[in-house]
């Protein structure tokens, strides 16, 4: 082989194995749990990212000092409650009661801190009417 053939199989190598790293981190980053509070009360899963699903336990809602953005509420489904600390813009439809998804990490005293929070539109939203909607037939 020469001098050259070398150097180039060298740098290919080089750069298939840098592709290959960020493959890996991409899809290592991107990968989420999706659990409901009874499965994370199941089986814990103390993961990077963790996406939980539930209700607002009503009257739990507690927002902390003015200005810190920060709320703490608990999360329940299926008779279970999970801690949720969050520190964020608070959407308009987050109350008690209302259905909720935030993504975050849950640690081993309990205490799910999200980075996002979801709440999910109640149905009210929705047009009344709109399942019986046919479009209009046209002819060509």
């Amino acid at each position: 082989m020469k001098r050259k053939q070398r150097k180039f199989l060298v740098g290919f190598g080089v750069v298939i194995a840098a592709i290959g790293y960020l493959i890996y981190t991409g899809f290592s980053d991107s990968t989420m749990y999706y659990l409901t509070v009874s499965e994370l009360h199941a089986s814990p899963v103390y993961a990077k990212n963790l996406r939980l699903n539930g209700h607002v336990v009503t009257g739990s809602i507690r927002k902390d000092e003015v200005g810190t953005m920060r709320v703490r509420f608990l999360a329940e489904e299926g008779g279970m409650e999970t801690n949720v600390v969050y520190t964020g813009v608070i959407p308009d439809t987050f109350k008690d009661g209302s259905e909720i998804v935030v993504e975050g990490t849950y640690a081993p005293d309990g205490t799910f801190t999200a980075h996002t929070l979801l709440a999910k539109c109640p149905s009210k939203y929705e047009s009344e009417g709109y399942d019986d909607y046919e479009p209009a037939q046209t002819a060509l």
